[in-house]
């Protein structure tokens, strides 16, 4: 596959001479862009041509790496070149060559692992991505930068070592590793190695992908982390796990167990955003609630829900990185949006944060909205139903009150030196509803702009902001309780969500 070859060499070789020539950094970051650039525009020409496409890299047989392109695939790798392009142009050289030879080995592995999809390569590809992650969270040398990586380190290891001991249960009945092998192998059969394993492996996936009692590593490193680390973290990184869950899906049926798992990081997201009082918190915490919805797509089990997870998977990424990269560049990361009238941001973070705020609450016709009504439309249970009321609603809360403070409270610094590769990303943001319209084609869209959803996107976050004005006094000096996040109570969410799965898997 060219695709994948000219994407990872041109981001290694990028990282590489980042390293080596050091003074010509930016310059050989934005070679590995256009070779980032080249590989996904092959891999979009491969799909238009023959359609989703599965083959294997290496004569080994049975053993070779099996690899894929689909719609998933591109819209991930997409996400990682539309990201590498914004945070290069935001960052224009101010780090040092270690920084950029990092930030290329991250968007080599996670351009990597858009087109994995054979297990032993997803555990290879997700835990290089991870020891690149936890050497970018610790950069600065701080010492809760540290804490957090090393708190990420040690959930990681344990995280991907069930992973493997489930891929060792799963290769011993199919015989393969290879994903689509192995789902005509096991032909939708679930014996007690297979629940056992896909359980294992579904645990070590949920701790990568953001999922709730899984992720507790999730706010320190994300809240903590360098601004574009934050951004390339909460918009790209987390998303490999999330990958992972949408290949491994296919083996057996995970439905209603994802279901479930998605209703509860929708819902617990949300309401430890709306108790944070500090953005970059909030923002950390609402990456968690918005995983929920990727979930509940991959749960339904049809190829729209698919489509709809990815999709929301492409949206999320992007206005999520512009929401951290509005309040990074103003430097209030770390404030306290109860004393906003003592913060100043300037005019282009505020125009992110408008723009970003408008897409997470899915406001027509801003990109949210499509990903999100096309997961509606797979939806037939309505228990699920009223939970995405539920995630909707807590995060019309959690953002009108960010903006209540960062927009409307904060003033406006005309003399501070604004930032315009932020107004840049709320333009692509912005634009990136067009995507949907291409992907789904005009019939499709028509029926997504129907009068019932655009009267009930519009509704939630008028109602959202109704609530907010009942709630500010009793939100204000609240804070998220720290202790489930701890290192000691992580590890113990961690076995309680595997035993979570274990139960219902074997339930179902």
């Amino acid at each position: 596959m060219i695709a994948l070859f000219v994407g990872v060499s041109s981001y290694l070789s990028a990282g590489i001479l980042s390293l080596i020539f050091s003074r010509y950094r930016f310059w050989f970051s934005l070679v590995g862009w256009v070779g980032g650039l080249i590989g996904t525009s092959l891999g979009i020409s491969s799909y238009l041509g023959s359609g989703p496409l599965v083959g294997k890299l290496g004569r080994w047989g049975i053993l070779g790496i099996e690899i894929i392109i689909d719609q998933t695939t591109l819209l991930f790798a997409g996400l990682v070149v539309v990201l590498n392009l914004f945070t290069l142009i935001y960052l224009r050289g101010t780090k040092k060559g270690v920084f950029y030879c990092l930030y290329n080995f991250l968007l080599a592995t996670t351009f990597s692992i858009a087109f994995s999809h054979d297990l032993f390569n997803l555990y290879v590809t997700i835990e290089f991505m991870s020891l690149v992650s936890i050497l970018l969270i610790g950069y600065e040398r701080k010492a809760y930068q540290i804490y957090a990586g090393a708190k990420y380190l040690i959930m990681s290891s344990l995280a991907m070592s069930l992973y493997l001991i489930g891929l060792g249960l799963v290769y011993r009945v199919g015989g393969s590793l290879g994903i689509g092998e192995l789902a005509r192998t096991l032909d939708g059969g679930a014996g007690s190695c297979i629940s056992l394993g896909i359980c294992l492996m579904l645990t070590g996936l949920a701790v990568k992908g953001g999922v709730f009692l899984f992720s507790m590593w999730l706010p320190d490193a994300h809240s903590y982390s360098d601004t574009v680390v934050s951004a390339l973290l909460s918009g790209m990184a987390i998303k490999s796990g999330l990958i992972g869950i949408i290949r491994v899906s296919g083996l057996v049926d995970l439905g209603q167990l994802l279901l479930i798992l998605g209703a509860l990081t929708g819902i617990a997201g949300a309401i430890f955003a709306l108790m944070s009082n500090r953005p970059k918190k909030i923002l950390a915490h609402s990456t968690i609630s918005q995983v929920g919805y990727i979930l509940l797509g991959i749960g339904t089990g049809t190829s729209a829900g698919i489509l709809a997870a990815s999709l929301h998977l492409f949206f999320h990424g992007l206005f999520k990185a512009l929401l951290f990269l509005s309040v990074g560049s103003a430097e209030v990361g770390r404030d306290n949006i109860d004393r906003a009238r003592d913060l100043s941001l300037p005019w282009t973070s505020k125009v992110g944060l408008f723009i970003g705020s408008v897409s997470i609450m899915a406001i027509p016709p801003f990109n949210k909205y499509f990903s999100k009504t096309l997961l509606v439309e797979q939806v037939n249970q309505e228990w699920v139903w009223f939970a995405m009321l539920a995630i909707g609603l807590g995060t019309a809360l959690y953002t009108l009150r960010l903006d209540w403070a960062l927009i409307v409270e904060a003033r406006t610094d005309r003399t501070g030196k604004s930032d315009l590769s932020i107004v840049a990303v709320a333009l692509a943001v912005g634009l990136s509803s067009f995507l949907a319209w291409v992907i789904l084609g005009s019939a499709e869209m028509a029926q997504l702009l129907n009068f019932h959803h655009l009267i009930a996107y519009i509704a939630i976050p008028l109602v959202g902001g109704l609530a907010l004005l009942g709630m500010r006094k009793r939100l204000s000096g609240l804070s998220a309780p720290y202790f489930p996040f701890s290192l000691e109570n992580s590890l113990v969410s961690l076995f309680t969500g595997f035993l979570v799965i274990e139960l219902v898997l074997f339930a179902l």
